[in-house]
């Protein structure tokens, strides 16, 4: 008789639990789990948008129990004043958030609690400006006028493909 292998024996307890999650997760007795997700990479923002739906807005992601990586999705408005606005105080990015992010500095990405208020306050001053207004609608009127249109005029009357996307992107980040 022939013997089983250790690395046989991961590859059958692997595709078992792949199968049995996908199983379990078709009669919905488990939350979204990491096999959907790679089962879908191929269209996983209309899987997301999909769940998304069924589940009125929020659900919980189940990564992996090992990889510790659960997350819960939301995208009601709701949860996302309570959590951004009203009790920002209860979820804090923590150490290992601005270490991942630390090229941003303590700036108002960056930043908890206190720190995060004064940012918070300063940029809602600039933004409610009426000056910031006038000057933000003054450079994107220059920006479409000098650079946006004239390359849009010049692309088509060569009749040249063009990357919107990029072109968007560039037009974005001159105006700011």
């Amino acid at each position: 008789m022939a013997s089983i292998h250790y690395s046989d024996m991961l590859l059958i307890s692997i595709v078992l639990f792949i199968t049995a999650a996908i199983f379990l997760h078709r009669r919905r007795r488990l939350p979204v789990m990491t096999p959907d997700l790679l089962l879908n990479i191929h269209r996983v923002h209309h899987l997301v948008t999909h769940i998304l739906t069924l589940s009125d807005g929020t659900f919980m992601l189940k990564g992996p129990w090992f990889a510790n990586i659960d997350m819960l999705l939301t995208s009601d408005p709701a949860n996302m004043n309570h959590m951004l606005s009203k009790n920002f105080h209860n979820y804090p990015k923590g150490p290992e958030f601005h270490n991942i992010f630390d090229v941003l500095g303590d700036g108002i990405f960056n930043s908890d609690h206190e720190l995060w208020e004064i940012h918070r306050k300063t940029t809602m001053y600039l933004l409610k400006h009426p000056e910031f207004h006038t000057l933000l609608e003054t450079n994107i009127k220059s920006k479409l006028e000098k650079g946006l249109l004239p390359l849009h005029n010049f692309v088509s009357s060569h009749h040249q493909e063009t990357d919107l996307q990029q072109i968007f992107q560039r037009f974005t980040f001159d105006a700011i």
